[in-house]
């Protein structure tokens, strides 16, 4: 009995770092951070081409949990980002690039690709986060690849 509790109370510590403190707020917050990636969010972020194909749909995989208010459709948030060829790692735009300080400010549905509002919906600000984006959610067959995957690692510094 004391173990299953010290290992609920453990258990709910840790998700609890995450944004939520159960399974089923963990589910509702879509935050479980994954090892890949750069966690330091004061350091520019690492890109590692995959071994995988590239997907059709928007996928996101959270490599550190926010704390902040979680973005939603309309929301105002600034971001940090680096944009690469999601197939080559090639880079073709980074926040990071201007400065470690330079922010980029948006509205969630207004002003970018789909992909990139999509990815960043439900997040947490203090987040960071890959979100691969295909061609029909990204820039189609223009842009800086043209007909391919995008992807961006994306730190959400704050929502309002």
């Amino acid at each position: 009995m004391k173990r299953t509790l010290v290992l609920t109370l453990a258990l709910s510590a840790a998700l609890a770092g995450c944004g939520g403190s159960s399974t089923a707020t963990l589910a509702s917050s879509g935050c479980s951070a994954s090892d890949a990636g750069t966690k330091d969010l004061a350091t520019k972020p690492v890109y590692t081409v995959p071994t995988a194909a590239a997907p059709t749909a928007t996928t996101t995989t959270d490599i550190v949990c926010g704390t902040g208010p979680a973005a939603k459709a309309g929301s105002a948030v600034v971001a940090k980002y680096v944009g690469v060829n999601y197939l080559t790692g090639e880079e073709f735009d980074s926040s990071w690039k201007r400065g470690p300080n330079e922010t980029f400010p948006f509205t969630i549905g207004e002003g970018v690709i789909p992909g990139f509002s999509i990815g960043v919906t439900g997040m947490q600000a203090g987040g960071r986060r890959l979100v691969v984006i295909p061609p029909k959610d990204g820039y189609g067959d223009s842009g800086p690849v043209p007909g391919g995957t995008l992807a961006f690692i994306i730190d959400l510094v704050s929502v309002s």
